[in-house]
């Protein structure tokens, strides 16, 4: 498990804060754990009541046993759903996550841009509001775990469990369970691994269904991070291709914009440097004699030059 920047915020500090919050205090989003969101893939809520445990809050330590049934019915309905449709569901009810908030700068925002891993985060005493809702993350991949499904009623084999990092989420997880990774993905991580070097990959999103927070063990005590199961792992890496060939272009660019200014101020400098010694010429004596009172005989170098005066 990796070990988290020290200075960020703490999870179990984020939950405990959420959780010590007066019952009547707003926490910036309106409840709308009753509305319903036009054309979601639905899940029978029955389905997360196991998730529930006696005090009402969805944190607990890992997957429970009395999870189980309803952890692998939520990832079966994941991978049966058309992924273009879970998506739409997602955006959906993340818009309207989005138009209750009190802040103007966030509704404004484009909804990929709605910072849902905090809003999930200030509103973990009200289960229902995430609980089983569709949701899409996107962000960077720092790990990714290909394991055995384990003994299940719906043919599940293979689980993916990857790490992803949110703009909004500092240094915490949120994890994804997923049926399916890209092909691509997976070789990249082990191309990855295989080099030594850590485990980053951008332009990675997922779509799942919020099932609780899970609690996994860090370097000082447990912490907690929001657990999602879905279908199909989204990857869209960046075309090392076209960033080469617009780079050139984007130098020269730069450099003209920056250069032209600094060369004219050059040529200007330099211009006015020869205007005033083209003025200076005509000032300048042909000889260095010095001015003398009548009378005194020259000092050297004023008068005709003599016959031992070598002229340079």
């Amino acid at each position: 498990m990796p070990r988290f920047a020290p200075t960020a915020v703490v999870i179990v500090g984020l939950a405990v804060a959420a959780f010590a919050a007066p019952p009547g205090e707003s926490t910036g989003v309106a409840d709308d754990s009753h509305a319903a969101v036009p054309g979601e893939p639905l899940i029978d809520p029955e389905v997360f009541r196991p998730v529930l445990v006696p005090e009402g809050s969805l944190i607990s330590r890992g997957i429970r046993v009395g999870e189980s049934e309803a952890y692998y019915r939520v990832l079966d309905h994941a991978r049966r759903v058309d992924p273009v449709t879970l998506r739409r569901a997602a955006e959906r009810f993340l818009r309207s996550r989005q138009m209750m908030s009190k802040s103007a700068a966030i509704r404004s925002l484009p909804v990929e841009k709605f910072p849902v891993f905090v809003d999930l985060y200030e509103n973990v005493r009200r289960p229902k509001v995430y609980l089983g809702k569709p949701i899409t993350l996107r962000g960077h991949l720092r790990k990714l775990v290909e394991m055995p499904a384990g003994e299940n009623p719906h043919g599940i084999e293979t689980l993916y469990e990857a790490w992803l990092f949110t703009s909004d989420s500092q240094q915490h997880p949120t994890v994804l369970v997923m049926t399916s990774v890209p092909e691509g993905l997976l070789e990249e991580v082990r191309r990855l691994k295989a080099a030594n070097r850590p485990v980053l990959v951008n332009g990675v999103s997922g779509s799942g269904f919020f099932f609780k927070m899970y609690g996994y063990p860090a370097a000082d005590a447990y912490r907690f991070a929001p657990l999602v199961l879905g279908g199909q792992l989204e990857w869209s890496p960046l075309r090392t291709g076209n960033i080469d060939r617009s780079l050139p272009v984007l130098l020269a660019a730069g450099l003209f914009v920056f250069g032209l200014p600094i060369g004219w101020f050059v040529w200007k400098n330099r211009s006015e440097d020869r205007q005033k010694r083209m003025q200076r010429v005509p000032e300048t004596p042909e000889s260095f004699a010095w001015v003398v009172d009548d009378g005194e005989k020259p000092v050297a170098g004023g008068g005709e030059p003599d016959e031992m005066t070598e002229e340079i």
